[in-house]
């Protein structure tokens, strides 16, 4: 059993910012090309100043070299190494070529997130991301934004919330790797807990089979125990999306603002089923917004059971 922390941690979420950002590839090699005829045009002018002052004015080449050597660390800067690709920021990662091949990076696929501010031109500030997979880095750019600038320092947040293990009953007893967990694991779990005695319990409610418990309303006893699940971390376990369908399947509305702040959860399976259960409980569509916005992190078919949990049914 995981243990009781001394004090709850605050439940890691994603700022509202961060859903549905595209990001341009950015410049490519025409800062470079730029440089280079901006200093050979130079070189030229101070040879043509040179030989017609008979090499009097030998120090004008001091221009070209200064401004040659500015201008390739000025690209450098606007273009610097990696692959130039579009990207999508969603809560739950990072899309690499959205409209094209589109290679899905949840948070926890991501080594090193990167972000610097470049100044294009007089006119032109742009904030560019380098995102580091599997050895290769990728690149892109976005208007700036003050909220995306902090990022690269939410990251590490983000990569151990959507690791954290989920946890199977309310005890934190029984969990699975964040990134291993499935909807169907935890619908099966949140029904066992409504039929079984040791479930019931667990709940504050004396058992009575599925549909005797379901059937009733659920108590401020339980309650109170869904809600400490659902508003910060107990354990070193998420007991969160398992509370959120508890209180979804026994009609607790009160529970609906708790539910809701599972929505902008890193973990797209966490999100995916605060969403539902939120619908479930009668929130306005746009409070969660849909379920199917976590696609293409979670598999289309799963996806869809979550949705039809969202709707009442709890076959799976």
């Amino acid at each position: 059993m995981s243990g009781l922390y001394a004090r709850p941690e605050a439940r890691v979420v994603v700022v509202d910012v961060l859903r549905h950002v595209d990001l341009e590839p950015g410049p490519g090699k025409g800062p470079w090309i730029r440089a280079g005829l901006t200093t050979a045009a130079l070189a030229g002018a101070s040879t043509a100043f040179t030989a017609a002052s008979h090499g009097d004015l030998w120090y004008v080449f001091a221009a070209p070299i200064f401004m040659g050597i500015r201008g390739f660390l000025q690209a450098r800067e606007q273009s610097p190494r990696g692959r130039r690709v579009a990207m999508r920021i969603e809560p739950w990662g990072f899309v690499l070529d959205p409209e094209g091949t589109e290679d899905v990076l949840p948070w926890p696929r991501i080594s090193n997130l990167r972000h610097r501010t470049v100044l294009l031109s007089e006119q032109n500030t742009v904030d560019m991301f380098f995102v580091e997979v599997d050895g290769e880095t990728h690149r892109a750019v976005c208007p700036v934004s003050a909220p995306l600038a902090v990022l690269p320092v939410a990251f590490p947040g983000y990569v151990a919330a959507a690791k954290r293990p989920v946890a199977l009953d309310l005890e934190g007893a029984m969990s699975i790797e964040g990134t291993r967990a499935t909807f169907a694991e935890l619908l099966t779990r949140a029904r066992r807990t409504l039929e079984s005695p040791d479930g019931a319990a667990q709940l504050g409610m004396p058992a009575a089979g599925y549909r005797g418990v379901a059937s009733r309303a659920a108590g401020h006893e339980t309650a109170a125990i869904l809600r400490g699940a659902l508003t910060g971390h107990r354990r070193a376990v998420d007991e969160g999306p398992l509370a959120a369908m508890l209180a979804a399947m026994l009609g607790t509305r009160e529970l609906l603002p708790e539910v809701l702040t599972l929505c902008m959860s890193p973990s797209p399976l966490v999100a995916a089923v605060g969403k539902a259960a939120a619908l479930r409980l009668g929130a306005a569509p746009m409070q969660p917004g849909a379920v199917e916005e976590v696609l293409p992190f979670l598999p289309e078919d799963e996806v869809r059971a979550i949705e039809r949990f969202a709707q009442g049914e709890d076959g799976g």
